[in-house]
């Protein structure tokens, strides 16, 4: 096992080590962010800056990963994994430590995007390393099936350790813990891997670097759309609207590079599969639907007053979802007793009853372990939807085409819908909680009876604790406030569940009557250097 191809090590260490050493340069990896969600309240709080600011730089990271990948064919073959692995931690640490210290909120955005483009040539490598020890016949259903889990089982684990070194310590501390790992990850590296010869001749004029600036110039601005549009109030703002006039124009500039190059960026024929389409679309949906986490955050937050550490440790009930989801799809995808688009049905039925629940279970006076259920199939919808679309997307596409294919889909999956699809719910939820405020505050007056009597317990409980007459009148006006507020977002929450409940109702039906096969059996489609 020592001696497979797949793994660089030195001749004396041991297979298992080997494979050891893949997983803690991996751990590391997945970790590293330019920022962190679960410190974003003690972020903006420190800098003084938005939670756009902070949500920003984190797809900024998402966006750098996926321009990564067409370049990765061209640097590959002339630098050993070793060389790459070092190099990419190397940085990473710099990187990380730049974000560390940094008061200037742009600075960690730029380097979140470089994190990113680092994270996708050290992820691949990884993959690389772990296909065979994953799956072993290469089969990318086998290999999704626990590579999947692991991936966004990290992703959620990152948030409750980030949450808690913020509450305990500081921030700053997750930068810190990360760059211990990668440090340790370095040594293992050296340790155990191989020393290979190989003259670096990095082919700057063979990477078209007009085309990486225009598609990375058209991403980041279509993030600065989607999570600036309701801070600077949309088109009313010249940045918004002169940025949302110039995507579409360097997009054309982008797409019309890649039709008259020879040697393209990026294939454009990919899009031509159209499974890959459908698949890139469901993706698209998959992460509308795990976007109305936004929703359980409010009602986390502003409704049960639950602190930032519970808040993110709820997120920790995805991970037994990840791990039913991909059992499900593993033996699913591999008897295929049933049809393709029915294992779509029971996928797409976890999100419809995880917005049901919801629907029905979200009131005032709420549990934090009544969001437990519904976290859970979120989980299981996700993980299945995932695997069966990742899998799906690239059965009729060509060998060549599939590491393109990992830039289309770290695009629609980590980029763009949840960008695109947090802002949708944030501006609606908004909106009508603005709305239902006015409606609401039309009845808050002492001519109303409950009213009245809510203002008498806030104001004589004021004054038994010893407030002047005056201040205990402004803090029972501050109370029927805030309940009007919560009552308000309440309205908000349910209508927007609602509604995406009604939607998800529909896709659930028609993805059960979809022919996504022609035939029973789907193809077993080997794994490919474009794993993302």
């Amino acid at each position: 096992m020592g001696q497979q191809k797949n793994l660089p090590i030195r001749k004396w260490i041991p297979g298992w080590l080997g494979i050891v050493t893949a997983f803690m340069v991996m751990i590391p990896i997945l970790l590293i962010n330019g920022t962190y969600t679960g410190s974003s309240i003690d972020i903006s709080g420190t800098l003084g800056v938005l939670n756009e600011d902070i949500s920003m730089a984190y797809y900024s990271a998402s966006a750098g990963m996926a321009v990564a990948y067409p370049l990765i064919p061209k640097i590959r073959p002339i630098v050993t994994t070793k060389t790459i692995l070092l190099s990419d931690l190397i940085l990473q640490i710099g990187l990380s430590l730049v974000c560390a210290q940094t008061t200037h909120i742009e600075v960690v955005t730029i380097c979140s995007f470089f994190i990113g483009f680092l994270k996708a040539f050290a992820m691949l490598e990884i993959i690389i390393i772990l296909k065979p020890f994953f799956s072993p016949k290469d089969i990318r259903s086998e290999f999704y099936s626990y590579f999947y889990p692991i991936v966004f089982s990290v992703g959620q684990i990152s948030m409750v350790i980030t949450a808690q070194l913020a509450y305990s310590y500081q921030w700053q501390y997750m930068y810190y813990f990360v760059i211990i790992l990668l440090l340790i990850a370095i040594i293992f590296i050296l340790i155990c891997f191989r020393y290979g010869k190989r003259p670096i001749s990095i082919p700057f004029r063979d990477i078209d670097w007009k085309s990486l600036m225009l598609i990375s110039a058209v991403m980041l601005m279509t993030l600065y759309i989607a999570t600036y549009g309701k801070t600077k109030d949309w088109f009313d703002s010249g940045k918004i609207l002169g940025t949302t006039l110039l995507v579409p124009i360097l997009l054309y500039f982008f797409i019309h590079r890649q039709q008259q190059s020879t040697t393209p960026y990026l294939k454009l024929e990919t899009l031509k599969s159209k499974k890959a389409i459908i698949g890139y679309i469901f993706m698209a949906l998959v992460m509308f639907f795990s976007s109305s986490s936004s929703i359980i955050s409010n009602y986390t937050n502003n409704v049960l007053k639950i602190d930032s550490v519970h808040s993110n440790g709820l997120n920790l009930w995805l991970i037994p979802g990840f791990i039913i989801g991909a059992i499900i799809s593993f033996w699913w995808l591999r008897l295929q007793i049933f049809r393709f688009r029915v294992l779509i049905f029971w996928g797409m039925f976890c999100f419809t009853a995880y917005l049901a629940i919801l629907y029905f279970g979200l009131t005032p006076d709420g549990t934090y372990e009544f969001l437990r259920l519904p976290m859970l199939l979120r989980g299981i919808g996700m993980m299945i939807l995932f695997i069966a679309f990742g899998v799906y997307a690239v059965e009729d596409m060509k060998p060549q085409l599939m590491i393109y294919n990992a830039f289309f889909l770290i695009s629609v999956r980590s980029v763009l819908a949840p960008a695109l699809s947090s802002s949708f719910f944030s501006n609606i939820i908004y909106r009508i909680q603005q709305e239902s405020s006015s409606i609401l505050s039309e009845t808050v007056n002492m001519q109303n009876p409950l009213t009245t009597l809510r203002y008498d317990q806030s104001l004589n409980q004021a004054l038994a604790q010893g407030h002047p007459l005056q201040e205990a009148q402004q803090l029972a006006i501050t109370t029927l406030y805030s309940t009007l507020q919560i009552q308000s977002l309440m309205l908000s929450l349910k209508i927007v569940v609602g509604y995406t409940l009604i939607f998800a109702i529909i896709l659930t039906i028609l993805a059960r009557f979809i022919p996504f096969h022609k035939t029973l059996k789907t193809k077993t489609v080997k794994t490919g250097e474009d794993m993302a």
